[in-house]
């Protein structure tokens, strides 16, 4: 979505004046002043958040009132950006409709010394990718694809907290704003009743002793219907929809994401914040204590899964020994 200087600051300060006041109507003469405008900027800006997907209403001879947010379904910039403005880290939100990966636009954008906090959605990804390299397609309008850019004071063997951190901040939106009940499977998948709802994939770049940039995306199925989840993967795939029995306003979940996975990765600001992750995941984490089935290369073992290191691998006990995983697939065993 292409706009220039002068529309966006005309789009976001009438978003702003209409937000002040939600449901009211706003006279056509307060909002030319706001924004320093003609009537007819006035309407082409009105146009324009309408475009995005913002529920502006025109009341003749009156002015203009802003509709519902909760039944907004599209992701539209400015009304995001606006309620980005408290979170901490996350304040920039790149739209697009189709791209690769949002994992290659987020790492260009770190070649070229854009600041962390930036987030790039798109509603389609051609070659989006999960953990392992696995292809990962998502259903335009209906999910939550994007990535965020981050330049933690972490290690390269350290780039898994980020994923742990992302994978509480999924969870925690999930079960708070919607009593969806959302698992945390190691090391951050989101399950509800054991089909995948959500993935995350977290890479990085940097030198031996430091990390440069990381990059975190994350793939929710949001307002997906049992009959759009793909044939093979009936049975194994979910939705925020299906679980919550409700269709839910992304652009919100992704707000309140954000807000989460900032708290989350914020720890790791401070010296002691690893460990702070660490003992958060570990109350979060739905795989500790679970008879767990591990797939490692050609190797499968099984066992309980006790614990996570202070990198995030996953300790499984296994007879009377403990191996430790720092990447393998995982599978919950249900009790006989």
């Amino acid at each position: 979505m292409t706009k220039n200087c002068g529309e966006e600051t005309s789009r976001t300060r009438l978003f702003e004046a209409l937000a002040a006041s939600p449901g009211e109507i706003v006279s056509s003469s307060r909002v030319t002043e706001r924004l320093g405008a003609s009537r007819q900027a006035v309407f082409k800006a009105v146009c324009a958040l309408r475009d995005e997907g913002v529920p502006v209403e025109s009341v003749p001879q009156k002015g203009y009132r802003l509709g519902s947010l909760d039944g907004v379904q599209a992701m539209p910039p400015t009304l995001i950006e606006y309620f980005l403005r408290g979170n901490p880290l996350f304040n920039k939100f790149i739209y697009l409709e189709e791209t690769d990966s949002t994992q290659s636009v987020i790492k260009s954008l770190a070649r070229q010394g854009a600041p962390a906090g930036v987030a790039a959605f798109s509603e389609i990804q051609t070659s989006g990718r999960g953990r392992r390299g696995r292809s990962w397609a998502g259903a335009p309008g209906k999910n939550l694809t994007f990535s965020v850019l981050l330049r933690p004071n972490i290690r390269p063997g350290e780039v898994q907290l980020l994923n742990l951190a992302a994978g509480v901040a999924v969870k925690s939106t999930l079960r708070t704003l919607y009593s969806i009940p959302a698992e945390l499977k190691w090391p951050n998948d989101i399950l509800c009743r054991g089909r995948k709802l959500c993935g995350i994939l977290s890479e990085a770049a940097g030198e031996p002793d430091r990390v440069y940039y990381a990059v975190t995306g994350i793939g929710a199925n949001i307002n997906m219907t049992e009959d759009e989840i793909p044939g093979e993967l009936l049975g194994s795939a979910t939705s925020a929809r299906i679980e919550s029995g409700k269709l839910l306003p992304r652009w919100r979940v992704f707000v309140e994401l954000l807000s989460r996975l900032a708290e989350c990765t914020g720890l790791l600001c401070s010296k002691a914040g690893g460990a702070e992750l660490i003992n958060l995941y570990r109350r979060e984490c739905d795989t500790l204590g679970k008879d767990v089935k591990v797939i490692q290369d050609d190797e499968t073992f099984t066992g309980r899964a006790e614990d996570v290191t202070d990198e995030g691998a996953l300790v499984v006990r296994i007879g009377s020994e403990e191996k430790i995983f720092a990447a393998a697939d995982v599978q919950h065993l249900r009790a006989v």
